[in-house]
C-alpha cells in the first residue's frame, strides 16, 4: 500500500492507496478523523484482506485534526476536566471543509468514484460523533459509516437525536428528517466502555443502545445498519481497530463470508 502525505487547506492528510493502485479504476473512498488512527495501525491486515480479495480495494484519507475538541463537537459544552475550556462545537465548519474542500481536492487528484454509495466517514470516539453528525449535515455525500465508540454521551447529543429541540447561546439545533434508504452502517461499542467513570461518560453503553434505536426510527433498513458490542471492549484503539476491521468486511466484503474471527 502506498501512503501519502498532503497538507490541504491547513489539514495534514494520510492518503493510503491500495496494493495494484490504478488509475483506470474508480475507487471507494473513506475519510477518517484523527488522522485515520482506527485503520492506518492494521494497513497490513487491510492489505491482506484487499489482496486475497476478501474485500474490495478502498482508498482511506486520513485527516489531522487542528483543535478536535472543537471540530469534532456539535455545539458549545463544558469540558469534562477541570481547568481545561469548554468544548467548542464546531463540527459544522469541519464537516463543511471536509466535503467542500477535501473531497473535492481527493476526487481531482485520486481516482476516486466521488457517488456517495462509494463515499463512506468514520471515526472514533469524537470522531465517531462528528461522523453521526456527517449523517444528518451531508446525508447525500456519504452513504456509508463506520461509526466506532462514538461519544454519544457528549452533553444533549442523545436528544438530539431523539427529536427534540436543543438550544444552546440562544442556537436551535433539531435533527432534520433524512431519508435513510441508501445508507450502510456499521456501529460499535465495547460493554466496558465508562463501566470506571463518574462523569456522564458513564452513560456510553446505555446512550449508545438508544441511539441505535433511534436510528432505526429515523428509517434504516434492518440489513443496512449492524450494530455490534465487544463484552471485554474497553475505549482502546485495540478494539477500534478489530472492529473497524469487522465494519470493513461487512461493508465491503464477500456477504456470504463477512465476519472475521479473532
Amino acid at each position: 500500500m502506498q501512503i501519502k502525505s498532503e497538507k490541504i487547506y491547513d489539514y495534514e492528510l494520510s492518503i493510503v492507496l491500495p496494493s495494484g493502485y490504478n488509475t483506470e479504476n474508480k475507487y471507494r473512498t473513506i475519510y477518517m478523523h484523527d488522522g485515520g488512527n482506527g485503520g492506518v495501525q492494521v494497513l497490513n491486515y487491510i492489505d491482506h484482506l484487499i489482496i486475497s480479495q476478501q474485500i474490495e480495494p478502498f482508498i482511506i484519507v486520513g485527516i489531522v485534526p487542528n483543535d478536535r475538541n472543537n471540530e469534532y463537537t456539535p455545539w458549545e459544552a463544558p469540558s469534562l476536566l477541570p481547568n481545561v475550556p469548554p468544548l467548542g462545537g464546531k463540527a459544522k465548519e469541519y464537516l463543511n471543509d471536509v466535503v467542500n474542500k477535501i473531497k473535492p481536492y481527493i476526487d481531482d487528484n485520486y481516482s476516486t468514484n466521488p457517488a456517495p454509495s462509494h463515499t463512506a466517514i468514520s471515526g472514533c470516539s469524537f470522531g465517531g460523533l462528528v461522523s453521526i453528525f456527517a449523517s444528518y449535515y451531508y446525508p447525500d455525500v456519504f452513504h456509508h459509516y463506520i461509526i466506532l465508540s462514538a461519544s454519544f454521551w457528549y452533553d444533549g447529543v442523545l436528544q438530539y437525536i431523539q427529536g427534540e429541540e436543543v438550544i444552546r447561546k440562544s442556537i436551535s439545533y433539531k435533527k432534520p428528517v433524512i431519508n435513510r434508504e441508501n445508507h450502510q452502517m456499521y456501529l460499535y461499542v465495547g460493554k466496558m466502555e465508562g463501566i470506571y467513570r463518574e462523569s456522564i461518560q458513564k452513560n456510553m453503553v446505555d446512550f449508545t443502545e438508544k441511539a441505535y434505536k433511534e436510528l432505526l426510527q429515523e428509517g434504516f433498513k434492518t440489513e443496512n445498519i449492524l450494530f455490534e458490542q465487544h463484552l471485554e471492549g474497553t475505549h482502546d484503539a485495540y478494539f477500534f481497530s478489530m472492529h473497524f476491521l469487522r465494519g470493513l468486511q461487512w461493508l465491503y466484503g464477500n456477504k456470504a463470508n463477512n465476519r472475521i474471527s479473532f
